[in-house]
């Protein structure tokens, strides 16, 4: 093994030292480009990253170093077909990129960088599945080396632990906000929000307005439709709140079937009006021909009456609302 190959081994055990600390998905993935460009110095590096939701490669680009990312980039994505790269999960040639035609809109950087043909790993994931695609661009017409290949492969192997820590981490910080039942924040992403909306509105002199949203008869509804159905009541109910999220106003689940909704408004009269459009949103909500209806509670609070703020105060304030409005449904 080369002198270079050993300094670049290392430089790699660091990187993935680094990774449990920085975290940064992007900035890991700059870094390598960076040793693999360091280590060889007459090659570049780009990366594609597979974007599951649009089913194609994505170029890997740091916002901060945009210009320069984009520079490295040789590959059109567009001409990568997934299906041929996950079948031979091997070495990927693109010759003479300056002079074929799927390559055209790319001819002017063969004066900036010149470059002539690229050879790619694609980077797998521990479960078997295609990340991305690491590329180093020459610009001659030649094979990579030994060393080369043994580089871009271990280069390949810090994306793939990258890329799986960075989507497991954005699972546990999904996990940890949002209700694993109906996907909107939990209690505790909604502390976290509404202290924030408080500092805004302080800034603003506006209020906070809370809407506390019960079902009515939901244990009855569970005990006589079963849990299942009472999950998609939920379900359904979350989803229908979802509808006013914005920058200004949040929804969440507290827990059992009770949401809770906070809305910067300017005015009284705002938050009255927003009341209506939620109350006429739950309304009359029908599941498999059963009607189910809530009650909701109402706190508005101005920035100028917020001192010590006390959320947990704010939330029974709207609860016992709430609850008022339950007792006349029942009456």
């Amino acid at each position: 093994m080369s002198g270079a190959l050993i300094t670049a081994y290392r430089s790699f055990n660091k990187i993935l030292k680094h990774l449990p600390v920085e975290g940064s998905l992007p900035e890991m993935l700059l870094r390598v480009i960076e040793l693999t460009e360091t280590t060889f110095n007459d090659r570049q590096t780009s990366i594609l990253l597979f974007d599951k939701n649009k089913k194609k490669f994505m170029p890997f680009t740091n916002k901060n170093r945009n210009k320069t990312c984009r520079e490295r980039f040789m590959i059109n994505p567009a001409k990568i077909h997934f299906e041929n790269v996950c079948s031979k999960k091997k070495i990927i040639i693109s010759e003479h990129i300056t002079t074929s035609n799927e390559y055209r809109e790319y001819y002017s950087l063969k004066t900036i960088n010149d470059l002539n043909s690229c050879y790619g790993l694609p980077i797998i994931s521990s479960r078997n599945n295609v990340l991305g695609i690491i590329y180093s661009h020459c610009s001659q017409n030649s094979m990579l080396s030994d060393d080369e290949y043994e580089l871009l492969e271990m280069a390949a192997t810090v994306c793939s632990i990258a890329i799986e820590n960075n989507i497991k981490q954005q699972e546990l910080n999904h996990f940890a906000s949002y209700d694993y039942l109906t996907n909107i924040w939990n209690r505790r992403a909604f502390y976290r929000h509404i202290n924030k909306a408080i500092k805004n509105i302080k800034l603003k002199n506006e209020y906070i307005a809370l809407y506390y949203i019960d079902i009515n008869n939901f244990k009855n509804i569970n005990d006589q439709y079963g849990h299942r159905f009472g999950d998609r009541v939920l379900r359904k109910y979350a989803s229908k709140l979802q509808k006013f999220t914005n920058d200004k106003t949040g929804v969440a689940r507290l827990g059992g079937d009770e949401f809770i909704i906070y809305s910067e408004v300017h005015t009284q009269i705002e938050a009255n009006i927003k009341k209506m459009a939620i109350l006429s949103e739950l309304n009359h909500i029908e599941i498999d021909d059963i009607i189910v209806t809530a009650s909701i509670g109402t706190y508005y609070i101005h920035a100028s009456n917020i001192k010590d703020v006390n959320i947990d105060c704010m939330i029974n304030h709207a609860d016992m609302s709430m609850y008022k409005k339950k007792h006349l449904f029942h009456l």
